[in-house]
Parts: structure tokens; sequence; C-alpha cells
């Protein structure tokens, strides 16, 4: 049994109180778009959605008109992102596998998400990563500290899958952590990376949504061509 839990709780401040997940991409909402992939994911057995507690009916509604027959729960959220992905896990039985995927990158694919859950079955822990293109500066009080070698750098995106047992572990961590991976490598695994693609952006800014939406366009493009 593999189980995905779709992160959609943020506070989307950058969005000028727009609520992302709502938002609007070719008729289809942010975060429909994202439970469409693993509904299409021929390794997705089942879905979870964590949201803001004021969405859940609403989201609800939506995953039934768009017939996301794999959903088995829309759950609220917490304070943060460890909290909130704790309560979507909280209602999950014991599947071998658990992808984690925020749910403002609607445009990860279905093979993007057969990929890392391939590599978490062999590896344990995987996640989805693009090569850094840009040199990178450490910095302190404003001034650079190093340049870090690129080569060695990859930023990190999701779905990020692990084994249940190793997610019921990286459950009992403490501390902040800006992406579960983080968790992963403080209970000792090794995060095998599976490469991504720039085109599963994360929808931050209203900026992002007119990109998602250029990259859909070209998507389709492309496939009539």
């Amino acid at each position: 049994m593999t189980s995905a839990i779709i992160l959609g709780g943020g506070s989307s401040q950058r969005m000028n109180g727009t609520d992302k997940q709502l938002m609007l991409l070719e008729g289809v909402p942010v975060i429909i778009r994202s439970a469409l992939a693993f509904e299409q994911s021929e390794s997705t057995d089942e879905i979870v959605i964590v949201t803001r507690e004021t969405a859940v009916e609403e989201i609800t509604a939506l995953c039934k008109a768009y017939r996301i027959t794999k959903l088995k729960a829309v759950v609220s959220g917490g304070e943060t992102r460890a909290e909130s992905a704790e309560k979507g896990a909280a209602v999950l039985d014991n599947p071998d596998i658990v992808a984690i995927h925020d749910g403002a990158r609607p445009l990860v694919t279905p093979t993007q998400i057969d990929s890392v859950i391939a590599a978490a079955k062999e590896h344990t822990a995987a996640i989805l990563a693009i090569p850094a293109t840009d040199t990178v500066k450490s910095a302190e009080d404003g001034v650079v500290a190093a340049t870090l070698p690129r080569e060695t750098l990859w930023l990190a995106q999701t779905p990020q899958a692990f084994s249940g047992e190793l997610y019921a572990k990286m459950l009992e961590q403490k501390g902040e952590a800006t992406d579960d991976s983080m968790l992963a490598e403080k209970c000792g695994a090794r995060v095998h990376i599976v490469k991504g693609s720039s085109d599963n952006l994360k929808i931050t800014t209203p900026a992002d949504i007119a990109i998602a939406r250029a990259l859909l366009k070209l998507r389709r493009e492309q496939k009539n061509a």
C-alpha cells in the first residue's frame, strides 16, 4: 500500500490573501491538479489532503466533482508543516510507502510520482530534486562568506517518499524541518535523489501562477504538435 499526503494548508501570505490552493490553472484549482496527478499515478493507492479547517468541506466537494477516487480523507492541518503531516499520517493504516507532496506544486507529473515511489521502495527514502544552475553563495551579515561547489548542490522538490517504517520514526523527530527529507536524514537514512524538472515549480507568488499557466499552455501545444 502506497499512501500520498498532499499538504495544502499554507497561509498564502505572498498571494495577497488569496488561497493559492484554490486558485485556478486553466479552470482547475491548484490543489486539485496536484491530487489528479496522484490519482493518475499507477503507484499511488490512496490520497490524504491536509488543508485549513475552513477549506475542508470545499476541497472534499471539489475532489468529488473531479472524481478523485483514491481520496481517503481531507483533514485540517496544524500550525506547522510537521504538525500538518502528522495529522495526515494519523488517518493512514500502516502503509508500506508514504509520499509527501506540496499541494502548491500542481505541475508534478504521474511519471515523476511513480519514479520517486519506485526509488523509495528500493532505497527506503527518495526525493525529487533538480541540480543547481546558478552560482550559490553563503553569506554572513550581507557579505559573501564562500562560494559553494555548484556540482554538489541540488534543489529539493516534492513528492518525497519513504518507507512506512522510516516515516513513523521521522514523525518522532523534534525541531523544525524545511522539508521531510531533513527528518529522514536525522534518522540516519540515506536519501536517494530522483532528478526532477524545473516545471515542478512551487506556487508562492502571483508571478508563479502566470508561469504555471504558461507551462500548461506549452505542454498542451507540445501534446498537440
